[in-house]
């Protein structure tokens, strides 16, 4: 670090947090707050510890949080302390930080079948619900307002990983026939919509809640 005088150092300074991070405010959504002392140049850089000869030294950023104020501190210029920041640039911030809260509290799809009623026995058929994992080849069975959720992309539900899908379901009828259209389905879905290795899913249960007429 280059030699500042004592009249250019700022030292024994204190936050308990929500001002500064060790992550670099290009990253807002990976900082997390420092809590401790620090001491802040004639630049406008801000370091840790209480002066440049206490301890290790780590450069602290700015948490640029959204705010009202047109103006924010700017912690790479040295020769500003201050940026202008328009409307548009505040925005855009908000919206990420906002973004990235509502996914840290959404739902992942778990386990979790249809099984048919006695309506459903009376009909011959009735809908069964899955979803792809988009980014590997892992199938979920789940419910009606899983798969409800996925498809409207409710805000509540990881809907941007995970692809939903509904097939009908014989339950009734010619035992051979009941199988084979099943696994026809269930085939159809593996090609048309690529989620390849669907039919080992099933295990070659095609007869699944299968009761005799």
């Amino acid at each position: 670090m280059a030699y500042y005088p004592k009249s250019q150092i700022k030292t024994n300074l204190y936050t308990s947090g929500g001002e500064y991070s060790l992550t670099p405010s290009k990253y807002p959504s990976a900082q997390t707050s420092y809590v401790g002392y620090y001491y802040k140049l004639s630049n406008g850089k801000v370091y840790t510890s209480k002066n440049p000869t206490d301890g290790v030294h780590q450069r602290l950023y700015l948490i640029e949080y959204p705010i009202n104020n047109i103006l924010i501190e700017n912690q790479g210029d040295p020769d500003s302390n201050l940026i202008e920041l328009n409307l548009e640039q505040l925005t855009s911030q908000y919206n990420n930080i906002s973004k990235t809260t509502l996914f840290k509290n959404r739902l992942l799809p778990f386990y979790n079948p249809t099984t048919p009623t006695q309506t459903d026995y009376e009909l011959g058929v009735f809908t069964r619900y899955f979803c792809k994992k988009n980014n590997e080849l892992r199938y979920i069975e789940i419910d009606q307002k899983t798969f409800n959720n996925l498809s409207a992309k409710s805000t509540n539900i990881a809907w941007d990983l995970y692809s939903p899908i509904s097939t009908l379901w014989y339950i009734t009828g010619d035992k051979t026939t009941v199988a084979k259209a099943n696994k026809g389905l269930v085939n159809l879905i593996e090609t048309q919509q690529k989620w390849y290795g669907f039919p080992q899913y099933f295990k070659d249960q095609y007869l699944k809640y299968y009761l005799a007429n």
